[in-house]
């Protein structure tokens, strides 16, 4: 056991493996899909996000104080649902939530997985998963 006046022992980091950020089974109701029928209820829809961070995420997190929020992710995804918005495609939904990820400087990269697990009684769910990643030198 360490004593108050030991030094904080911090795991070891690895370049090009990520602490990850992640977000899984949040399950919303919302207005989503191209079908006349999906326009007139909500219907459950599932998001997974993994996000994985710049190198030395954990030093920069202890020294500045910033990271990567999941509340916001959450806040984002629940916010929308809660609207009247209609949302024709989960890749849409997908791409935004994507976007809003990459906007903080201390993403990397992020996965998202949005799927509608009530549509197919054979089916856990069906919908896209998509991996987008922070352009390096402003190149896409």
């Amino acid at each position: 056991m360490l004593s108050e006046a030991s030094p904080q022992i911090h795991p070891l980091t690895f370049a090009g493996r990520p602490d990850r950020v992640i977000v899984e089974n949040l399950c919303v109701r919302a207005f989503i899909g191209v079908h006349d029928f999906e326009r007139l209820e909500r219907q459950r829809v599932r998001f997974d996000i993994e996000v994985d961070t710049v190198d030395g995420y954990a030093d920069i997190v202890r020294s500045t104080g910033d990271y990567v929020s999941y509340a916001d992710i959450v806040d984002f995804i629940t916010d929308r649902a809660g609207t009247d918005e209609h949302v024709e495609l989960v890749e849409t939904w997908a791409e935004d939530v994507a976007s809003l990820v990459l906007r903080h400087e201390l993403a990397a990269a992020v996965r998202v997985r949005v799927t509608k697990p009530d549509i197919f009684d054979g089916a856990d769910g069906v919908g896209v998963s998509i991996e987008r990643r922070r352009p390096r030198d402003g190149v896409s």
